[in-house]
């Protein structure tokens, strides 16, 4: 059932967190970070940040509705978006660092899910219209960034060494998430925006299809690099209910 405020998002999205924990399941790593990330939008939100605050709410909830109703497909045994599925399944394996697992999160929901919910929310209405609302969401997310690049450093003293070097953990999250995603979500919701509605499904698949290609670059799967990944993760926090802990810290 679609949820119809950022209150009963918060609540759907802390229900996983929850039962990830309770079952020790990667699956509620990205959770943790993204209701961060919603709880922030919520206060923006209160405060009047938007120019269109009640058109943010609903930008949110549909765009989070995507995430949730994936979820709940993949924990039924129905099929969620290719992006998402590939996203799911990696959660079920031990070898992709803990990064690697948000990222491949962060790349299901930005670069398909974010780009149709602002066209969905824009359907017969201006789209440029919501342009410095949907960017406004980076300046949140550049506010949580030192803060998820935290929970990373605490579950890995490999990556808490790199970023103390000033290596790539810091640029990959910032770089991957506010520059290149979102420039590229917008581009597709301007692409729906032009099409019929009868073309949309179509357009999506095409899209999911090449963010689901995306994914498997994040978390190869080749011999080499799988034990790569392996070696790196081994040096990580190994039980899941405390990495999620730490990422919604």
């Amino acid at each position: 059932m679609p949820l119809w405020t950022i209150e009963e998002v918060i609540v759907s999205l802390s229900e996983i967190i929850d039962d990830s924990v309770r079952r020790n399941s990667r699956l509620g790593f990205f959770p943790a970070m993204y209701r961060k990330v919603t709880m922030r939008v919520d206060e923006g939100i209160r405060r009047g940040d938007f120019e269109d605050n009640q058109r943010m709410e609903r930008l949110d909830v549909v765009f989070a509705n995507r995430y949730i109703e994936a979820f709940e497909r993949y924990r039924s045994g129905r099929q969620p978006t290719r992006s998402w599925a590939f996203t799911f399944e990696m959660a079920e394996a031990s070898h992709p660092m803990v990064i690697q697992h948000l990222l491949l999160g962060m790349n299901a929901h930005i670069n398909l899910d974010l780009g149709v919910a602002a066209a969905e929310v824009s359907r017969g209405q201006d789209l440029e219209s919501l342009y410095n609302d949907f960017f406004q969401i980076n300046t949140v997310l550049a506010g949580l960034l030192n803060e998820v690049q935290d929970g990373v450093n605490d579950s890995s003293p490999l990556f808490r060494t790199l970023d103390s070097l000033g290596w790539w953990v810091d640029e990959a999250l910032g770089n991957f998430s506010m520059r290149h995603a979102r420039r590229a979500a917008w581009k597709k919701a301007q692409e729906l925006h032009h099409l019929p509605l009868s073309a949309w499904q179509q357009q999506i698949d095409q899209y999911d299809e090449e963010v689901a290609k995306f994914a498997r670059i994040l978390c190869p799967s080749s011999e080499v690099s799988t034990k790569i990944m392996q070696a790196i993760s081994q040096n990580e926090i190994q039980e899941p209910c405390q990495i999620i802990e730490e990422l919604c810290q």
